[in-house]
């Protein structure tokens, strides 16, 4: 597996620092969610990847997408949205 550099993996879907009040969050308020990497993947140099989705076996996700759905196996992903 390959996993370059400034690749965030968002690990909650509703992310915020503070509630409609205006509070700040803590712990209790995320709700992380994970997601699966495969063997032999390769994901590009700054590519952003939401929670809750599985990256197939031997998957390639080009540089600078934007993964916002499952990647089956052996598929090439590329673009914001990634397709």
């Amino acid at each position: 597996m390959f996993i370059g550099h400034n690749v965030p993996f968002i690990n909650d879907k509703n992310p915020r620092a503070a509630n409609v009040h205006s509070e700040l969050q803590t712990e209790d308020h995320w709700d992380c969610v994970e997601t699966k990497v495969e063997a032999g993947t390769s994901i590009g140099f700054s590519v952003t990847i939401l929670c809750g989705l599985n990256i197939g076996e031997n998957a390639i996700i080009i540089v600078g997408s934007v993964v916002l759905v499952d990647v089956p196996d052996n598929t090439i992903y590329a673009g914001n949205l990634a397709k």
